[in-house]
């Protein structure tokens, strides 16, 4: 009897026990997913991450934002390009744009294409050429202008000029919709007129529109000739600088302290995947040297995308994943080389892509950017890095003069064939030919040159002293300044 009831009380401790098993086993499964899908929990993570991390100083916004272009002419046809300290010379530009502001019952109208460029070519002139459009009310509110109710005819600024012409004035350029505005006041506050006259005088290569060096129509403006140092900089990417423990942290930096349960991919080529989830959060260090980071778009971000505020954001994520210098702590100058509103689904924001200098020289890759943030209602879902770091300058430096104009022509046939063209689009040959690639160059700089498609393949690291021109907005193609060898291309994105 005793026996029985012993057995009795086994097998109910067995079943207890059994039971007890079975409740860990779900238990453990609901605290994976609870790890592994709960939005909460990636939420908390990234805030404590963000209170263990060091606190990282982004970059002012006005170290990054630079007038692309600083271009000033004195009246005959000619205009020259400042080449050095554009910085500088555009806080000038702003303190006396700022003094235009503070002028009342200022006058908007919208002026002929024609009558903006004979106002900056026949006329002692400055032109502020952004290089991408930013909305003008952001634009008068950041730089403390005082707006007239007249400003809300002016939708965007990419480009902000004075002219003698008429010197109570500021002429206003939005490039994308090819609009002129004419902003008037009741007399001439601003001391431009002294500005542009120094730009002049100190400026390097004298440009002009193409259509005076060419004979097309094409408002551009282009050098005539340049004198340039033709050595080549040695080069090495900031994957090369450092050691893999440095991809780590940076890796880490995405994800915070509980990095250990991120999943790690390897694949045949050597690029390494971290994984927060299911694809939530994506970040992959390739053996070229590029970083990336995606994340998924969070329903829940909303408000609308404010230029400087986004930009700002941009710049403080950049501070947190990587910041400013490379794996050895060697500071790199980046400025805003482009800026473009982007949509995904119902959601809106900017795209910043950040150009890199050496020696104040603006360096150009044939694939990817130096950095690319997206910023989508306030949420960073992407972002991309490949930086570079000068290393050995060659010892065959000589200065070459380099005709620009020859070179297209010199080009043209290889160039064209790059242009993309509709299928039933007539062939051109000859003269047509040249003026088709002649007609459509959009942007034309100088600049160093580097091949990252070459250094997938494993050749020399070199940047070379070159010309960069951009076809139509959409193709970017890369000369030699030496020899004028068409060196490389690239589609844009768009």
């Amino acid at each position: 009897m005793k026996k029985l009831a012993s057995e009795r009380i086994h097998r109910r401790i067995e079943q207890v026990k059994t039971i007890i098993l079975v409740v860990l086993f779900f238990s453990t499964i609901l605290l994976l997913y609870f790890f592994w899908e709960n939005q909460f929990f990636g939420a908390f993570q990234l805030l404590e991450m963000a209170s263990l991390q060091e606190e990282v100083s982004a970059m002012p916004l006005d170290e990054v934002i630079v007038p692309d272009n600083i271009y000033a002419s004195s009246g005959n046809g000619v205009h020259v390009s400042a080449s050095e300290g554009k910085r500088e010379l555009w806080r000038r530009g702003v303190e006396e744009i700022r003094k235009f502001g503070e002028a009342s019952g200022i006058l908007v109208s919208e002026i002929p294409k024609q009558q903006y460029l004979e106002a900056m070519g026949d006329y002692t002139s400055v032109q502020f050429d952004l290089g991408y459009e930013v909305p003008f009310s952001q634009f008068c509110d950041y730089y403390g202008i005082r707006k007239s109710q007249s400003f809300d005819a002016v939708e965007a600024v990419s480009a902000i000029a004075w002219s003698s012409a008429s010197g109570e004035s500021l002429f206003v350029v939005q490039e994308q919709k090819e609009k002129y505005y004419r902003l008037v006041a009741d007399d001439n506050y601003t001391r431009l007129r002294s500005l542009a006259e120094e730009i002049f005088q100190s400026g390097d290569a004298a440009y002009y529109p193409i259509s005076t060096l060419m004979g097309v129509e094409n408002t551009t403006m282009i050098p005539w000739e340049a004198s340039v140092d033709s050595g080549s900089v040695l080069w090495r990417s900031e994957r090369q600088t450092g050691e893999d423990e440095d991809v780590r942290r940076l890796a880490q930096s995405f994800f915070g302290e509980n990095f250990d349960f991120i999943r790690r991919m390897v694949d045949s080529k050597g690029n390494i995947t971290y994984m927060y989830g299911y694809g939530q959060k994506t970040f992959i260090t390739y053996q070229n040297g590029l970083f990336e980071y995606k994340e998924e778009i969070d329903d829940s971000a909303g408000g609308q995308p404010m230029f400087y505020g986004s930009l700002e954001a941009a710049l403080q994520f950049i501070a947190s994943h990587g910041s400013w210098h490379t794996f050895d702590s060697e500071p790199v100058s980046l400025f805003l080389s482009r800026a473009k509103v982007i949509e995904r689904g119902k959601k809106r924001g900017y795209r910043f892509e950040f150009g890199l200098l050496v020696d104040e020289v603006p360096v150009y890759y044939d694939s990817e950017v130096p950095i690319a943030v997206e910023i989508l209602n306030g949420q960073v879902t992407y972002y991309q890095r490949y930086l570079i770091q000068p290393v050995q300058e060659s010892h065959s430096q000589e200065i070459v003069q380099t005709n620009l104009a020859n070179v297209i022509a010199s080009n043209c046939d290889e160039v064209y064939q790059l242009i993309e063209r509709e299928s039933d689009e007539e062939i051109l040959f000859g003269e047509e030919r040249l003026t088709r690639v002649a007609g459509e160059i959009s942007d034309v700089r100088l600049g160093y040159f580097c091949s990252l498609k070459d250094a997938d393949s494993g050749y020399r690291q070199e940047m070379l002293p070159a010309w960069i021109v951009t076809i139509d907005h959409k193709l970017q193609v890369y000369f030699d300044i030496g020899s004028g060898q068409l060196l490389s291309s690239q589609q844009l994105k768009q």
